[in-house]
């Protein structure tokens, strides 16, 4: 839970150094309109390469990148529903997965209207982890996240997030792991590299998905429609201090 604390804290002391997007009322005109429910989150797209298994670093490495991609699919569902959306649970979740015979392609352009006909869900999330940077005390990744209307097949939502977590170093240039970062790692089992990809898509997830328009089972304020939403490009920094800065990026 402390984990989770620290990465709210973060997000209510975000240094927003650029310009946002539009309103929420310009930029989420559909999803006010539609109104949606329940949202299903697609399997992930992981496009990130793998090394080539020569060395326990390379098997290492890959199963880094694989237990991340995997945080990443998990931690998108707490956003959604703290924001008022119903999402259904892990098992409902795989058995949708299991009995869909179109490609994940299929899903982001052919009709999907059959998942609002048959399984009441208004909208379905596609996350895509496009690949992995990294140097010796940050890593980077860049994530895309498409949320179609299954009655329109419209997108409600298109963003891409370009995030970097850097790590302070010491007199050597080795990176040295915040406290926060160490209790992840002990919690979960993790080695700190995992702990850092891990924490860098969880706090992705929760700046992209928290902006979004409060769903039907949140108390709505009026408000909200005209504060700025972030920009369909941008770009999330994680200081090694822990602070979280945010820019608009060209597209």
């Amino acid at each position: 839970m402390k984990t989770r604390t620290l990465i709210y804290a973060l997000l209510l002391a975000l240094t927003l150094s650029a310009c946002k997007g539009e309103k929420k009322l310009a930029q989420y005109s559909e999803i006010y309109r539609e109104r949606p429910a329940a949202i299903y989150v697609a399997p992930l797209s992981d496009m990130s390469l793998r090394r080539a298994v020569r060395a326990t670093e390379d098997s290492l490495f890959n199963r880094s990148l694989n237990i991340a991609a995997h945080q990443l699919f998990l931690t998108a569902t707490d956003p959604l529903v703290n924001n008022g959306y119903y999402v259904p649970g892990p098992l409902a979740s795989a058995q949708i997965a299991a009995s869909e015979t179109r490609t994940g392609k299929q899903l982001r352009n052919e009709s999907i209207n059959d998942y609002h006909s048959d399984l009441g869900i208004d909208a379905i999330l596609f996350i895509t982890l496009q690949g992995w940077n990294q140097t010796p005390n940050s890593w980077s990744t860049e994530v895309e996240y498409v949320l179609r209307s299954t009655h329109s097949n419209s997108e409600l939502l298109h963003v891409v997030v370009k995030a970097t977590k850097t790590l302070p170093t010491d007199f050597k240039g080795n990176p040295l792991p915040l406290v926060e970062d160490k209790a992840f790692a002990e919690r979960y089992g993790c080695d700190l590299e995992t702990a850092q990809r891990c924490r860098l898509v969880e706090i992705v997830n929760q700046y992209v998905l928290k902006d979004l328009p409060a769903g039907s089972r949140a108390r709505q304020h009026r408000a909200e429609r005209y504060i700025q939403s972030h920009p369909e490009h941008f770009t999330l920094k994680i200081h090694p201090d822990g602070s979280v800065e945010m820019k608009k990026s060209e597209q």
